[in-house]
């Protein structure tokens, strides 16, 4: 009887937990599929609720389409329970474009969604609410386990009437990937939420909330939380009793704290904490050695931060440390005391210590940390050998020392372990590679980071074998020779080929370099010869600059993804083809310094379904034979910022849409062509134009007043928010970043020479029209241009005087006004121009005396700065400045006019009066009249004879 009482109550508790189970308890990750039961179905009520609520959305798309019909369980997003047929899951996660998911259209206070009495889960991740806050009603949801509204572009403050959810297990706010900005001052509703086990607040603005960690403590059911970019201020206290016993992952990465750790803080007494992210919080100071507390950790990062010191001796303790991230900071002192300090359970798989400040060898027990898979040790002071002891990293698959000073010799004893290695990185050190002809490494590389060691002359061979490479530097190794075949096939699918600056010889393959699938190729800096190839359909960025590449580029030259284009100073001819207009994707072209001519193509006539003018933001075409007007097609390119067409053949008038169709321009040579005509005004209007050279041309008219209304040439290039990194390409291979510098070189005429800037193009802000036909006077207010480093106006015809306001260009280094017009005095303020290296004022009609003090008696061949105008005096001239010579200067607006009516009104009197006074007395004085005459006779006779005998001298000598 027991036993089937027994039996009976088994049974009894058996259905009810299969009850339980049926009941449904949605978890994040529960599968919004439709219920297959039959005999279930919606309560009308709710299924009323729902499409009311539909009629409140916005759905663009249709996500909300299938709601339609008698039970809503069957709805797309909806979930019911088994056993009640009541809504309990509402899923309204987008997966789709974000911008077209669902939003709201009216008020938010109350919704039908309140019929949902028993509504458990609601996810309305990734759609968009264009800003709107977050709704008020949601916080009326009585039965919810589950609130997921992350990245959903919610702004505004966050409605402290979530503090009624009681039954809240998880409440994911995280707005990292949105772009709207949601706030909360006040985080006392979240005290209320005790049975909370996952918090995610990450990007909400809680600068606020200053008393967060005290709210926190207030929460023991709390397994993870994270508040990443929240603006937090504070460092962490530690309250006097800690509720978050059950705290297991925290983020509190990319925060302000700007302090020391201390030994006082809340981490170090969580007792089951796993995984501790504070990355980028401006932590200062050396690490404590409370840190030793933590001994659950298996994951801390304390990456960029200004963390200083070692690691204190109480890592030990960390036994279960799996994941240890200190890179970016000043952690300094030798590595080999640092790793001494590990823990010793060899439990370790990533150890991150780049971009700080470790120096000494590295020691050969480094081989003892046998379960690591990634160490990274570049960009620190690291130097001596790479000791061998590195093979018994069995299951290291990324390995990086690059930019440090190690030195010696890498063999195949250091990798004879190492099969699972698959990035390795050794690049800008004193290494050599040396390696016997035949042997095959153990490793499949997939990148491989060798710049600035030493692998040639031979290309290795050894690299023939590792057909999985995606990313290949190999640039500055002293490879020499020709590219071998193997090459061609062994990497046709790779993604990233670095082979610049070596001594490589002979073609590029004219069969395999079309059927490349690198994205990226630079074969830049070497001694190759010959014509370029057809380009690959897949090729984004090709560099073949500083070769002997030769011929006609091909007719069919096009790449569809191509974005760079770099194949300067080479000695390519003929014609740019029109293919060049198929090019959608181009962002930059450089193809200076080789022997093109002809007519660049006019794109604009040349495809109607897009072109390569869309995206163009440098085009570099200095030192061809190209001719033809400005190009028209240019008018299509809203994103130029560089164009170079300085010494060519164009000619025109320069067009006034320059100003209208390129408003992103900040650098414009056009120097030694043929342009003729005036200057445009509306140059001017060019808010980001920071450098202008158009010197070497037939520009006639005046320098427009406008000109110093340039607003970059106003302020410095640092302050200059549109300078994006248009040098640069970057790309990402497996968390590898590549980034190729664009060399674009941009010749600058300052300081007496020419000179070439790559990268520091961006800090260039110069004005050069110098070599034309320019008449007038300088701008009067030419100070302005305050943020000017080079200004050039020699050669013209410009007259008047040197406005005194140039001495507001303070961060002038080199002015040249030289061979114009100019009178009047040097102005004084031109001595208060303390960084001026380079001046030359010859050759102009200046006058007074030179002023003298701060740089200007530092200059170099101070005589020759102002040969030429014979008026000066003062040192460093020889003429002394006399007072009854020195005349104070009159007023700007007056001076020379004034200089130029009383000049000729003494020269008209002094010419008459002197006339009528020699006619007076030959009048009235007849002997002198006789005396003046004979003497005159007299000097022709002496004339006359002197000259027949040299003429008879000269005959008898060629005789």
């Amino acid at each position: 009887m027991a036993e089937r009482n027994l039996l009976h109550v088994l049974v009894l508790l058996t259905a009810w937990f299969l009850l339980l189970f049926l009941e449904i308890q949605p978890t994040a990750a529960a599968p919004a599929a439709p219920v297959t039961r039959r005999s279930i179905r919606c309560v009308p009520h709710e299924r009323d609720a729902l499409l009311a609520f539909r009629a409140g959305l916005t759905d663009p798309d249709g996500y909300l389409s299938s709601w339609r019909g008698e039970d809503c369980c069957r709805w797309k997003a909806v979930r019911c329970s088994n056993r009640t047929g009541r809504v309990v899951q509402l899923r309204l996660r987008s997966l789709e474009d974000v911008n077209s998911s669902i939003g709201f259209r009216g008020g938010r206070r109350s919704s039908p969604l309140l019929e949902l009495k028993s509504l458990r889960t609601l996810d309305l991740r990734f759609n968009n609410f264009d800003g709107a806050s977050v709704p008020e009603f949601v916080g009326g949801l009585r039965s919810l386990r589950y609130l997921y509204i992350s990245n959903s572009k919610f702004g505004g403050w966050v409605p402290p009437q979530l503090g009624n959810l009681s039954k809240l297990l998880c409440l994911d706010l995280n707005t990292v990937n949105g772009d709207a900005d949601i706030y909360s001052a006040d985080l006392a509703w979240l005290s209320r939420l005790t049975a909370l086990k996952y918090l995610d607040l990450s990007k909400v603005n809680l600068s606020k909330a200053t008393d967060w960690a005290h709210v926190v403590n207030r929460l023991p059911s709390l397994v993870t939380l994270n508040l990443r970019f929240c603006e937090l201020q504070n460092v962490i206290p530690s309250p006097v009793h800690v509720n978050l016993t059950s705290l297991q992952h925290l983020d509190l990465g990319g925060n302000h704290f700007s302090s020391s750790l201390g030994a006082k803080n809340l981490l170090w007494d969580l007792p089951r904490l796993l995984d501790l992210d504070m990355g980028m919080c401006g932590l200062q100071g050396s690490i404590p050695e409370q840190v030793g507390n933590m001994t659950s950790i298996t994951r801390l990062d304390l990456s960029d931060n200004n963390l200083t010191g070692t690691i204190p001796t109480t890592f030990k303790n960390l036994h279960n440390l799996e994941e240890l991230s200190l890179y970016g900071n000043n952690i300094n002192g030798p590595v080999a005391v640092l790793l001494e300090r590990l823990p010793t359970e060899n439990r370790l798989q990533e150890l991150l210590l780049f971009e700080n400040s470790l120096s000494g060898n590295l020691p050969n027990q480094l081989g003892h940390l046998r379960n690591l898979t990634r160490l990274d040790l570049s960009n620190n002071g690291l130097s001596g050998n790479v000791p061998t002891g590195i093979s018994e990293l069995t299951k290291l698959t990324d390995l990086l020392l690059g930019f440090n000073n190690l030195e010696g010799t890498i063999t195949e004893m250091h990798f004879a372990k190492t099969a699972s290695l698959s990035n390795l990185q050794l690049c800008d050190n004193s290494l050599s590679m040396v390696f016997q002809q035949s042997w095959v490494p153990p490793f499949k590389l997939v990148v491989a980071d060798f710049r600035s060691c030493n692998l040639g002359p031979k290309f290795p061979e050894w690299l023939r074998s590792q057909n999985s490479i995606y990313a290949l530097a190999i640039s500055n190794t002293s490879i020499a020779g020709p590219i071998p075949h193997w090459f061609w096939i062994t990497f046709s699918r790779a993604g990233h080929l670095d082979l610049s600056r070596n001594k490589i010889s002979g073609r590029l393959s004219p069969e395999m370099f079309g059927k490349m699938e690198a994205g990226t190729m630079d074969f830049s800096g070497n001694f190759l010869v010959g014509s370029i190839p057809k380009l690959s359909p897949k090729l984004e960025y090709l560099d073949l600059s500083l070769n002997n590449l030769s011929g006609p580029l091909p007719s069919d030259f096009t790449a569809p993804m191509l974005s760079a284009l770099i194949l300067f100073r080479n000695s390519l001819s003929g014609r740019i083809p029109y293919t060049f207009c198929h090019m959608k994707e181009i962002e930059f072209i450089d193809l200076s310094g080789n022997l093109l001519e002809g007519p660049f193509p006019n794109c604009r006539e040349q495809s109607n379904t897009g072109n390569l003018t869309k995206q163009l933001k440098v085009l570099n075409l200095n030192g061809n034979n190209l001719f033809g007007e400005f190009p028209v097609f240019l008018q299509n390119c809203p994103e130029l910022f560089l164009l170079d067409l300085a010494n060519n053949q164009f000619y025109g008038n320069l067009p006034i849409w320059i100003a209208d169709k390129l408003p992103s321009l900040a650098f414009l040579s056009l120097r030694s062509n043929l342009f003729f005509g005036g200057i445009p005004l509306q140059l001017a209007s060019l808010k980001d134009l920071q450098y202008l050279d158009i010197a070497h041309n037939n520009i006639s008219g005046t320098v427009p007043e406008s000109f110093v209304e340039f607003i970059a040439m106003t302020r410095s290039p640092a302050d200059n928010d549109s300078l994006s990194d248009y040098n640069t390409y970057g790309e990402s291979f497996d968390e590898v970043d590549v980034v190729l510098p664009y060399a674009d070189t941009l010749s600058v005429v300052t300081k007496g020479q020419q000179l070439g800037f790559t990268t520091e193009i961006m800090y260039m802000v110069n004005l050069d029209l110098s070599c034309n036909s320019l008449t007038g006077q300088l701008p009067s207010e030419i100070g302005k241009l305050a943020a000017l480093k080079s200004l050039n106006l020699s050669w013209n015809h410009l007259s008047g005087i040197i406005p005194g306001s140039i001495g507001r260009l303070h961060a002038l280094e080199s002015l040249d006004l030289s061979h114009n017009e100019l009178s009047g005095e040097i102005p004084t303020t031109l001595s208060e121009i303390t960084s001026l290296s380079h001046l030359n004022l010859s050759y102009n009609s200046l006058r007074g005396k030179i002023p003298s003090g701060n740089q200007l008696q530092a200059l170099d061949d101070q005589a020759s700065i102002y040969i030429g105008n014979p008026s000066l005096c003062g040192p460093p001239l020889s003429r002394n400045c006399s007072e009854t010579d020195f005349t104070p200067a009159a007023p700007e607006g007056h001076k020379e006019r004034g200089d130029t009516i009383s000049f000729f009104l003494a020269m008209g009197c002094g010419y008459i009066m002197g006339l009528w006074a020699i006619f007076c007395l030959f009048l009235f004085k007849q002997n002198w009249r006789a005396v003046c005459f004979a003497f005159s006779d007299h000097l022709y006779d002496r004339v006359y004879v002197q000259v027949a005998l040299g003429w008879v001298f000269l005959t008898r000598r060629k005789l």
